[in-house]
């Protein structure tokens, strides 16, 4: 089985640069504005000969509320208690803030597992964030660059040991597939209509206005609360593939 990987922090840390890095495509939206992602994205992702799933979160902050922020943090901590493994990211030129702090706190009770990276520390510009990171007490601190992919090395060795404590043998499912036209079965009842499989699943897009209840329907056929829904238009800002078992058959 392969092992999950949650990328948490506070909003415009790198976390959906690193999750992009991560899968080998631009799969999640990068923006130099806070809050871009606010729902769970899950990708294949691969580190040299590593293989896991990677999973990218909204930015966690401090809101308990039913606001949009609140229902983003719920989002992300229900991401942090079922991954095996939070990747716990802060800007180390930034250094470490009081929010840092608080969820430092959340992830020691909730994590099973917790690896803590200090993103953006290329150069001098980090070595203060770097340092400070310490006080965290989620030992020592891995020092990154998403964007120019240093760190990634580090990062795989402190993942290995991981992958071999939860038993890491099989290659992670897909979550974006592109369908071969003339792939799989064949329906009896549909010529040239070739039935989905795991390996091959059926691609189905819900597009619509914004506020029109998409992510509610997707949230209803999963039969869990997977994206994030509310009264404000325009909550979801990029595409999400979500996979689900149908009667055997695979869908995404």
């Amino acid at each position: 089985m392969s092992f999950s990987l949650a990328i948490v922090g506070r909003p415009n840390v790198g976390k959906s640069t690193l999750f992009n890095r991560l899968v080998g495509r631009r799969l999640a939206l990068v923006d130099d504005t806070p809050g871009v992602t606010r729902d769970l994205r899950e990708g294949a992702a691969r580190l040299a000969d590593l293989r896991f799933v990677a999973i990218d979160t909204p930015g966690l902050e401090d809101a308990t509320d039913e606001s949009l922020p609140g229902r983003m943090r719920k989002l992300t901590e229900r991401a942090v208690e079922a991954a095996d493994v939070c990747l716990f990211v802060i800007d180390a030129r930034a250094g470490v803030t009081p929010v840092d702090e608080i969820f430092a706190n959340i992830l020691r009770r909730r994590a099973r597992r917790v690896v803590l990276a200090a993103n953006k520390a290329e150069g001098r510009a980090g070595e203060a964030g770097l340092i400070e990171a310490w006080g965290l007490g989620l030992g020592e601190p891995l020092r990154i660059s998403a964007e120019h992919g240093e760190g990634m090395a580090d990062l795989l060795e402190v993942l290995r040991p991981i992958a071999e404590e939860v038993g890491a043998a099989e290659e992670a499912p897909e979550t974006d597939v592109a369908l071969p036209e003339d792939a799989g079965e064949f329906d009896d009842e549909g010529p040239g209509q070739p039935l989905p499989t795991p390996e091959r699943p059926l691609q189905v897009a819900i597009i619509g206005r914004p506020n029109s209840g998409k992510s509610t329907l997707v949230n209803r056929i999963l039969g869990e609360d997977r994206l994030l829904t509310g009264p404000e238009a325009g909550i979801t800002r990029d595409a999400i593939s979500v996979q689900l078992d149908w009667g055997g058959r695979g869908a995404a």
